[in-house]
């Protein structure tokens, strides 16, 4: 077991991705207390890691909030001690029916020929919209980072891993610019806090996902329609989503003593659409 012994908090953890990486450390080994909003889901992942016979901690909490995360953080050392894995999950993105019609905009623009235009998204991005984006996808990072480094500086050790996303390295027919403006933060900040710590012997690094098959994901292409749909899967080399074990055992590697030399990289799996 890659993991064996170690505590991990894998924030966002009670759906999805989130939930994929929490099972998938389990499996290893590792002790998991996740987070999110949702207290009733959370207790069902809590339930499936502890079937895999180790412990689990389910914390409902904010990421967005400080004092939140400092309560939640504050949770976790009482319950086993210290923390040796964050895995920084929690986001959010537009899968309600608007995000999903701008998204639908946007794929049309770049695979039909038709007449260039604007997708008028940024025009009419409202203050609240901007700032919600980054309030979670970039502040709850930071939030989380400055907690589990007031832990894993004192003793000498510890992975941090960053769910940014193929939007923040490239522009993407699928997402908005206030989520790729929030997932290229994450990415800058995952490789300044590296070169930071890393001679305190702790390993930042990034994953950036391409599409994965999340619920709500999957859900949006259903409602794109089959002709939508074909062309998305034109626009990936592999002519598929990715799974969720996928993104999951690539945490677990990084996660691992496998990747003591992983310093500050943004590896992203995306079926070849941006190599």
């Amino acid at each position: 077991m890659k993991l064996k012994g170690k505590v991990a908090l894998v924030t966002g953890g009670s759906t999805g991705l989130g939930r994929g990486i929490a099972l998938a450390f389990a499996r290893e080994g590792a002790k998991v207390a996740i987070c999110g909003r949702n207290e009733e889901r959370l207790q069902k992942v809590a339930w499936e890691i502890e079937a895999l016979g180790v412990e689990a901690l389910a914390v409902k909490a904010d990421v967005s909030s400080s004092q939140e995360v400092k309560r939640m953080f504050a949770e976790i050392v009482e319950k086993f001690g210290t923390l040796d894995i964050l895995v920084n999950n929690a986001g959010i993105f537009r899968s309600d029916e608007k995000g999903v019609e701008d998204r639908m905009k946007h794929l049309d623009l770049v695979t039909t020929p038709v007449p260039r235009h604007s997708l008028q998204i940024t025009r009419y991005m409202s203050d609240e919209e901007w700032q919600k984006m980054f309030n979670v996808n970039v502040n709850g990072v930071f939030y989380c980072t400055r907690e589990a480094l007031n832990i894993m500086e004192e003793k000498g050790s510890g992975k941090i891993i960053n769910i940014a996303s193929i939007s923040g390295i490239s522009a993407m027919s699928s997402h908005s610019p206030n989520y790729s403006a929030a997932k290229g933060a994450v990415v800058a900040f995952t490789r300044s806090v590296a070169h930071e710590v890393a001679g305190a012997g702790i390993c930042v690094n990034c994953i950036a996902p391409g599409y994965i098959d999340t619920e709500p994901f999957m859900k949006g292409i259903e409602k794109m329609g089959p002709e939508r749909k074909a062309r998305l899967m034109q626009l990936i080399p592999v002519g598929r989503i990715g799974r969720i074990e996928e993104y999951a055992s690539l945490a677990v590697y990084l996660a691992s003593d496998d990747a003591n030399y992983m310093i500050g990289q943004v590896i992203s799996p995306n079926g070849g659409i941006v190599i």
